[in-house]
């Protein structure tokens, strides 16, 4: 055994890169995450954002390249440059491409694992760089692979990056004497990554440099030159990514950007003293996500070892009070306003709070480890003294307002309690730093950081395998079944939604998306017409004849009406009722969805009036915006109503009280009322569509809706007045809708129920079909085609998001395009044939590559000119054996 300890310890990178590997695998295994059972990964944002981003990048590297500048199932149509860098430039998303498309989420098992192992392998070289050794390189390394911030943010996977390039970037900071290129480098590298958390690392990196200008003093000549260098390499650094950095901010001032804070309150976010629930094993739920405290557990031997950093003599006094200033300073950004949205980039965090605080993770093992370097005179009384006050404080605090941290329990206090006086005994006992004590320490780093895995990962659940597998596999069946013969272009559109990503997913041009970078006029249009939106989503729930006519929804899935019920919605979440699919025609199904093929599809553009040009939609009057738009594009000189208002009755109550207003009522439900319930009745007279608007007061699940006992979805989310489908199956009888309150009122907002003139709805569509774009090309970022203008004064349409960095071409002179309806490409055009072109190239992109060409040539000058011929075998020579 003593061999086997002896020959683990000499390797030490192992160790750092295996057991945080093992852990977690253990944990995977213990918990049947596929292929050990039918659980998963996916939770939160990974299963209903990233792992479609994840199979978005496989498809891109795998044979559709310009999908890295712009996608058309990015809603509508986006940019998408700058999704790849918030979200997807990692390198160690190529391990994906070993893995099948319908495995994805145990790829992601592996890239989790992968980044786990990476993590500690990169603080261990760290830490080895700066002098530790033996088995105290390991015992932080997992510390920090394993920390709170890891574990909690492990379902935001690409963030992971930073904590594993952090070391590295310190370590060559530490060198920039000798070697400032690889500094620059490794700067690049890490804002190529994730130019996000890469932001948080420059600023932490401001705070480092100056602790290593203080801790290696020579001179002020050697300081002035040292400050020149991290200047001059961080410019470098920051020129070297400027190909992505550049466009990428360009996106974010068309997107994140422009929901900066510009009002700062200067207060302190929470009562100072709970960060120190923050220091107890396992200090994470649910909760903890959309909003909570900075997640920095560390385990007890780190967090121990850096308080006595501050009290160790051997560190000059500058050194440890300007360890204790950036301490507080870091310490006070956790939990004041201002200081935490600076590290934010100004923006608070929608959930995920703190995102920072992966640096003071690394701080506080980064002092522990310095504290290491030098404990050669053990711990003195009055040392011994103090961390017994702070161990208590930190403990009885916790305890004593236990009930105010719902993620801990007395387990979880007494774990960490305990391990906190044992590190401190056996530091205390063995004040010779022997052998056995790193060794005891290890296995209670081991031990404390393996029970953090298990408490904080099991607050969450996940999805399971086979619900994304087989939902995933069943949607890609019903896709494959559109014709390989329609080489148009053309979207898809359904009824089932698991994530609002699904079209990144399967590879067809959708209409929904879920994306931080996501430009704010989508969701602005989508709120028009009478569907779910938000800051960062669409979701095409309810469409009408018009609006999947006007956005070239030429094909829709939907759930088979003859299958198995309980099979069907066991996995296809039906988000929508669309009883006017039956106008549509049946092109395909599969066991569980049917194919259904739009006819009134208009295209990806069509020759119109130029009248839409002076169209402007209204707030909260989808259905009469949908009508205008149609009017307008037609030219119409006698405006034509398509949306007639139905009468409801009057609404009929069960256990509940009405409060009247003149903006709508608000129903209450009475104390006593097991059910309450309103419900109106109409009588349907026609075959035409019937369509009920519903005020964004009904969002978060309100209520529950039936049309004569059959649910009608209505979607969790949205902050406009929505459009639902409540065609009925039978004509000239009573319909009844009955609204369920699922909650203890409901303010009854905007109801209202109207019929589409279908024959005079499809009579414009179908003058607008008679001119459409005839497109010749279209791949990710460009679309080419040809059109006939009949007559003056019009225009060519299109449903193409505007946006900079599209460029247009008519004949081969470029054009400046017009914005229709806040949101769509037109063109003007003379009467006669036209070749168009559409190519879209991210703005910003060309200096980019400019600049960080011209960086990348200074960079090889500065290595030519640092290179000195013979130095390497002078070495060599002056260090071999006589």
């Amino acid at each position: 055994m003593s061999r086997f300890l002896s020959h683990l310890k000499q390797h030490p990178y192992w160790l750092a890169a295996i057991l945080p590997v093992l852990i977690m695998l253990g944990y995977y295994i213990g918990c049947h995450v596929y292929p050990f059972g039918n659980s998963s990964l996916l939770t939160v944002d990974l299963g209903q954002q990233y792992i479609d981003f994840y199979s978005y990048f496989r498809q891109t590297i795998l044979g559709h390249p310009n999908q890295f500048l712009y996608s058309f199932n990015k809603a509508l149509g986006g940019d998408m440059l700058g999704v790849f860098a918030y979200y997807l430039m990692s390198p160690f998303n190529f391990i994906l491409l070993f893995f099948p498309k319908s495995m994805l989420d145990t790829g992601i098992v592996a890239l989790t694992l992968l980044k786990y192992g990476s993590a500690g392998l990169t603080m261990c070289y760290y830490l080895k760089k700066r002098g530790l050794t033996g088995w105290w390189l390991p015992a932080l390394s997992i510390s920090y692979a394993l920390s709170g911030w890891m574990l909690a943010n492990q379902l935001n996977i690409m963030w992971l990056d930073a904590v594993i390039f952090l070391p590295l970037v310190c370590a060559a900071l530490d060198s920039i004497d000798h070697h400032p290129l690889r500094y620059s480098l490794l700067l690049a590298l890490t804002l190529i990554v994730n130019y996000y958390m890469g932001y948080m690392i420059c600023l932490f990196l401001i705070g480092y440099f100056g602790f290593t200008l203080i801790r290696d003093w020579i001179s002020v000549k050697h300081g002035f030159k040292r400050i020149g260098q991290f200047i001059w390499s961080s410019l470098l650094g920051g020129a070297l990514s400027a190909w992505l950095l550049l466009p990428t901010f360009f996106q974010l001032t068309q997107s994140k950007g422009t929901y900066t804070v510009t009002k700062v309150h200067w207060k302190f976010e929470y009562q100072p003293l709970k960060i120190l629930s923050k220091f107890i094993t396992g200090s994470f739920n649910f909760d903890q996500m959309p909003s909570g405290y900075p997640n920095i557990f560390v385990g007890s031997v780190a967090l121990i070892l850096a308080i006595l950093y501050f009290t160790n003599k051997h560190f000059s006094w500058q050194e440890r009070l300007f360890s204790l200033l950036w301490s507080g300073f870091l310490t006070i950004s956790m939990m004041f306003e201002p200081l935490d949205l600076l590290w934010h980039g100004m923006q608070f965090p929608v959930w995920y709070p703190y995102r920072f605080s992966f640096v003071v993770t690394f701080w506080l093992i980064m002092l522990a480890g310095r504290q290491l370097t030098r404990m050669d005179d053990g711990i003195a009384i009055w040392q011994l003294v103090l961390l017994l006050v702070v161990i208590i404080g930190i403990c009885g605090y916790v305890l004593v307002n236990l009930d105010s941290f719902g993620f801990l329990t007395p387990t979880q206090l007494v774990i960490t309690g305990s391990a906190m006086m044992l590190t401190l005994i056996f530091l205390s006992v063995n004040s010779d730093q022997s052998h056995i004590t790193p060794l005891i320490l290890f296995f209670l780093v081991f031990a404390e950081m393996t029970l953090n895995v298990v408490f904080t990962l099991n607050q969450l659940s996940y999805v399971s395998h086979s619900d994304y597998h087989t939902y995933t596999e069943s949607l890609r069946a019903a896709a494959a079944k559109i014709p390989s013969s329609d080489q148009d272009f053309y979207r898809v559109g359904k009824t089932v939604l698991r994530t609002k990503n699904d079209a990144m997913q399967i590879g067809y041009n959708g209409t929904d998306q879920f994306n931080s970078m996501f430009e704010p006029a989508v969701p602005a249009f989508y709120g028009k017409i009478g569907q779910p939106a938000g800051d960062g989503f669409v979701a095409y729930t309810s469409g009408t004849l018009i609006s999947d006519a006007l956005l070239d929804i030429k094909y829709w899935i939907s759930p088979r009406t003859d299958g198995d019920p309980l099979l069907q919605h066991a996995f296809l979440p039906t988000v929508a009722s669309r009883p006017d699919l039956n106008l549509y025609t049946k092109r395909g199904q599969t066991s569980n969805l049917t194919l259904h093929q739009n006819p009134y599809a208009l295209g990806i553009g069509f020759v119109a009036s130029q009248n839409i040009l002076k169209t402007r939609l209204f707030s909260d009057a989808p259905l009469a915006n949908q009508e205008m738009m149609l009017n307008a594009l037609t030219g119409q000189k006698a405006y034509s109503v398509l949306f007639s208002n139905v009468a409801l009755s009057a609404p009929k109550t069960k256990g509940v009280s009405a409060a009247k207003a003149t903006t709508g009522t608000t129903y209450t439900k009475k104390p006593i009322a097991k059910t309450a319930t309103v419900t109106y009745t109409f009588k349907a007279t026609t075959n035409d569509p019937y369509y009920l608007t519903l005020g964004s007061s009904f969002t978060d699940n309100l209520v529950s809706l039936t049309l004569n006992g059959e649910a009608v979805p209505i979607y969790d989310t949205f902050r406009d007045t929505v459009v639902l489908n409540v065609t009925p199956k039978q004509l000239n009888q009573t319909q009844k809708l009955t609204f369920t309150l699922n909650k203890s009122s409901a303010w009854f907002k905007d109801v209202a129920l109207y019929r589409l003139d279908q024959a005079a709805a499809t009579a414009e569509i179908n003058q607008l079909a008679a001119n459409p774009l005839v497109v010749t090309h279209h791949n990710a970022h460009s679309l080419s085609g040809t059109v006939n203008v009949r007559e003056n004064n019009q225009l060519l349409m299109t449903t193409i998001p505007k946006a900079k960095g599209w460029t247009v071409t008519v004949d081969g002179k470029v054009v400046k395009p017009k914005t229709t309806v806040g949101l769509f490409m037109a063109v003007k055009l003379a009467k006669g044939q036209h070749k168009v072109q559409f190519t879209y190239w991210p703005p910003m992109l060309n200096l980019g590559l400019l600049i960080s060409g011209i960086a990348a040539l200074l960079a090889g000058l500065i290595s030519v000119m640092s290179y000195r011929p013979g130095r390497h075998s002078y070495h060599h020579r002056a260090t071999r054996k006589p």
